[in-house]
């Protein structure tokens, strides 16, 4: 079974928490701006603080809002469960997934990683749902036990709330089990928005000012805000080329001839795998040009512009950014449920992976290389 970021993110562990020891006992990590930015009126650099203020933050802050949103409306509906309210929490779990894939960008460090548990468990797919249904036989609503990993999160409530198909209200109403059916759901629901809770304080001025860290840290060594923003953004980027297209379209691992496996889908049970594959991409496109609640800043283009790295006999700048809109375009044309698309034709799922394919190389090669920054992990794949 394919576990979302677990293929490569757990043997990086140790070093990753060293990188955030060294970033929190010396903030510059280099020489102040080495690699780029330009600077605020008060000396900050200018893209690490549009980043921080007008994207991370906010992509918290959304996610923030929708699972106490989520949370509220399944303590709501297990107090009596109906099929009105049932569409509601369904509606309210699809925004939050949504949301969930623009914050997933930067749990590879600060708060959300050095948080226990890991923020970035919350979507390990695809779910266990034997361990599901015997945790809730048996009682079990330890989420965060290490046996229910991929007994969790997102994916966990992508199948309590779709898995039984036009028999979900039943199962959660009258159906044998449905005292810890509730209770089960509740257990995930509150999960998600203990962590991703956390994971805002943290960052908050009012609460660990993790934004004071993330704008001060110069720099781009593997432990300066840069070094640790491109090897999470990287990190999840090559999660969306392997994990929602590579393993479903018989991609991974590479060289071998395998069948399209339409139930390793993200949100296999809901049918959004499209929607959040895309609400992903764009996330990361916006990272990239700067683009935030706030409207347009400077973003990571703005390193590479100003380094003027080569690719090609052309920019780099240009072609990430065409790329970036090749594989919007792609994804935008490719219909959910992803599961049944990739049954009937897919072609336009394979070349949207081809993008991403090159997508991966021009940011963890050509960008990372062109600013001095350090990819301190590896998915052994070939890219």
């Amino acid at each position: 079974m394919n576990m979302n970021r677990k293929s490569f993110f757990l043997p990086a562990l140790a070093a990753t928490l060293l990188l955030g020891i060294s970033f929190s006992c010396s903030k510059s990590g280099g020489s102040p701006n080495s690699g780029g930015g330009g600077t605020t009126p008060t000396g900050k650099d200018s893209i690490l603080t549009n980043i921080g203020n007008n994207i991370i933050l906010p992509a918290y802050a959304s996610l923030n809002v929708a699972v106490n949103s989520l949370d509220s409306a399944i303590v709501d509906f297990n107090a009596g469960p109906s099929s009105i309210k049932l569409t509601a929490v369904q509606s309210l779990f699809k925004t939050a997934y949504i949301n969930w894939e623009s914050a997933s960008e930067y749990d590879g460090f600060g708060p959300a990683y050095s948080n226990q548990p890991v923020m970035s468990g919350l979507n390990l797919f695809p779910t266990n749902t034997i361990s599901i249904e015997s945790n809730i036989t048996t009682g079990n609503n330890n989420v965060n036990a290490f046996a229910n990993a991929s007994a969790k999160g997102f994916p966990a409530l992508d199948y309590l709330l779709y898995g039984a198909g036009v028999n979900t209200l039943t199962a959660f109403a009258t159906g044998a089990g449905a005292t810890n059916r509730k209770a089960y759901l509740a257990a995930v629901s509150a999960d998600i928005k203990a962590e991703a809770n956390a994971a805002l304080k943290g960052w908050q001025a009012s609460g660990g000012n993790y934004i004071a860290s993330f704008i001060d840290g110069t720099g781009n060594s593997v432990s300066s805000s840069l070094g640790l923003l491109l090897n999470s953004i990287v990190q999840d980027f090559e999660i969306g080329k392997n994990d929602r297209l590579g393993i479903p379209l018989g991609k991974q691992p590479p060289g071998q001839v395998l069948p399209v496996l339409p139930n390793e889908v993200e949100a296999y049970y809901s049918g959004i795998s499209v929607q959040l594959a895309l609400a992903q991409l764009k996330a990361m496109q916006n990272l990239y040009l700067g683009i935030g609640t706030q409207g347009s800043g400077p973003g990571l283009k703005d390193y590479v512009i100003q380094k003027k790295i080569a690719y090609n006999g052309g920019l780099l700048n240009d072609a990430i950014q065409s790329n970036f809109a090749s594989a919007v375009a792609g994804l935008q044309a490719i219909p959910d449920p992803f599961s049944a698309t990739i049954q009937t034709n897919a072609m336009p799922a394979n070349a949207v992976y081809a993008t991403y394919q090159q997508l991966v190389v021009l940011l963890k090669t050509d960008m990372a290389s062109g600013l001095g920054v350090l990819i301190t992990f590896g998915d052994n794949d070939g890219d």
